[in-house]
């Protein structure tokens, strides 16, 4: 029996297997450009950090402040369904004053990233490398922890 591919949270769309650095295979929507990343897969890009964002950092300073208004404009549209266990996501800033807000299944089955979040986080892990206090499943943890205490 064929297992069934996943649908997109946001449009609908079949979900394709694509592989990005270090041939971590992730699924994305060819409609909105979103990708969904299974438990461990974000962690495995941050190690990864195979693009070189330096140059552009150092130009905007971080997340330049137009693409994370779209980017927080897209959090508005409201919560979605997890694509592989159907229950509602919660939407979270990711780490500590990331200001970049991604879908977490709180049922540990990953995290839909909507366009351009997946660059962003690439960023955000290049401007931070030099000062973290805390491995990425910590700050993770923490922020669910962060939710479950409201």
């Amino acid at each position: 029996m064929e297992k069934e591919a996943m649908k997109c949270p946001r449009d609908g769309a079949a979900l394709e297997a694509q592989k990005y650095e270090s041939n971590i295979e992730v699924d994305v929507c060819t409609v909105c450009h979103g990708m969904w990343l299974d438990k461990g897969e974000l962690e495995a890009i941050e190690a990864s950090s195979e693009h070189d964002y330096s140059a552009e950092l150092a130009r905007d300073q971080g997340v330049a402040p137009k693409k994370l208004a779209d980017l927080q404009a897209q959090d508005k549209r409201g919560p979605i369904d997890c694509p592989k266990c159907g229950k509602t996501m919660e939407t979270r800033e990711y780490g500590y004053a990331s200001r970049i807000h991604i879908d977490t299944c709180i049922h540990g089955c990953g995290v839909w990233l909507d366009r351009g979040e997946i660059q962003a986080l690439e960023k955000f892990f290049d401007s931070n490398r030099g000062n973290r206090t805390l491995p990425l499943r910590w700050r993770l943890w923490a922020s669910v922890l962060s939710v479950l205490k409201r």
